[in-house]
């Protein structure tokens, strides 16, 4: 028996399995609902797995911040899921780390397969910087889990604004290094990318000829969105940060949500933290794929991970387009053949190894 065959002729549907029992559904109603009381061993087993894909976060879709399952503190593997555009959830000995917090996002954007009000679980929350597609929903995400906010003095000013508690703010600035529990968590200071004069006009005329105006209820979305950050020009070079977690057990992550050209502050980061295990790093705005290669290349190359994970590729309607990853990786593999690489779906679970021989491999992907 395998897991397909919980649907088809029973309509024994796991997802709906997985719905019945956290609705709190017991085995005998779920079979007297779904008439099958002859069918008991096979809805044990399917049931069985129902359970399972609810407890194991590498079996699932949901996200930890909405309620999904969490590894424990005894558990030397870390669940990564990227939440579109520069979103990352890290999920980690009991706790969930989030950079950046943009969710509910502009009109037409694809769903991430969840909403702002049912962000409920975060323990540390590192942003970028204060553009609105880094911050748009930090006040209401930091009320409803009650973490702490890490950024920038522009950043912290943004996200009270936005309606983040004082009480949440950890007003940081570059070589700062914070002690928090199981993680040490060093700051460097980054630069934004680079976006020369005319290229978000020339994307705002391509979506003019490839599709349909927006509607005026989904400009309206678009402009209440746009308005939740700041375009302070000081976001360039003395608002954005870079983020180097280093885990008891020696498991290393950085996290550039945007890939400007490196800074003292990056080489200082990787000379103090060497070679990581983990590398999250933006790959946008440039669309020909020549430039963006090398705009992202050089923070592979300085901090030499074993896996990199993409970060900002997704489209934001009406202004970056959807870019394909293959000449990065292409060039990764040429210049950087011990780094692997993945290209995320949203909410996909990615589990890695962070300790022993495998540390910083891909253990499990779910897509």
């Amino acid at each position: 028996m395998k897991k397909a065959d919980c649907a088809g002729p029973i309509e024994f549907n796991l997802i709906y399995m997985q719905h019945t029992f956290k609705k709190g559904l017991s085995l005998t109603g779920l079979l007297k609902r779904l008439g099958l009381a002859s069918f008991t061993w096979m809805a044990s087993v399917c049931v069985s797995w129902a359970q399972s894909s609810l407890s194991d976060p590498c079996d699932s879709l949901v996200p930890a911040l909405v309620g999904g399952a969490i590894p424990t503190a005894q558990s030397d593997t870390a669940v990564l899921r990227w939440l579109g555009n520069a979103n990352y959830e890290i999920a980690y000995k009991g706790k969930v780390y989030l950079l950046d917090t943009y969710y509910d996002r502009k009109a037409r954007s694809r769903s991430l397969g969840f909403t702002v009000p049912e962000v409920k679980k975060a323990d540390l929350i590192m942003v970028g910087h204060a553009h609105f597609d880094h911050i748009a929903d930090i006040g209401p995400v930091s009320v409803q889990t009650g973490a702490r906010v890490v950024g920038s003095a522009i950043t912290i000013e943004t996200a009270k604004a936005l309606g983040m508690p004082p009480s949440a703010a950890v007003e940081v600035q570059g070589g700062d290094q914070l002690e928090l529990g199981e993680l040490r968590l060093d700051v460097a200071l980054a630069r934004h990318s680079t976006i020369q004069n005319g290229l978000i006009e020339a994307y705002a005329n391509l979506y003019k000829i490839e599709v349909r105006a927006d509607t005026p209820e989904e400009a309206q979305k678009t402009r209440l969105v746009m308005s939740r950050g700041s375009n302070d020009p000081r976001i360039i070079d003395q608002g954005t940060l870079a983020y180097g977690l280093t885990f008891r057990n020696g498991f290393k992550l950085v996290i550039f949500g945007s890939a400007g050209p490196i800074t003292p502050g990056a080489e200082q980061m990787a000379q103090k933290m060497g070679p990581v295990d983990v590398a999250i790093v933006s790959y946008q705005p440039h669309a020909v794929s020549e430039r963006q290669v090398m705009e992202t290349m050089p923070l592979v190359q300085l901090f030499k991970p074993k896996l990199l994970l993409p970060a900002h590729h997704d489209a934001s309607f009406g202004t970056w387009i959807d870019l394909g990853l293959e000449p990065l990786f292409e060039k990764v593999r040429e210049v950087s053949p011990s780094t692997r690489f993945l290209a995320p779906l949203y909410r996909s679970p990615i589990c890695i190894a962070t300790s022993g021989d495998r540390r910083g491999q891909v253990i499990q992907y779910t897509n």
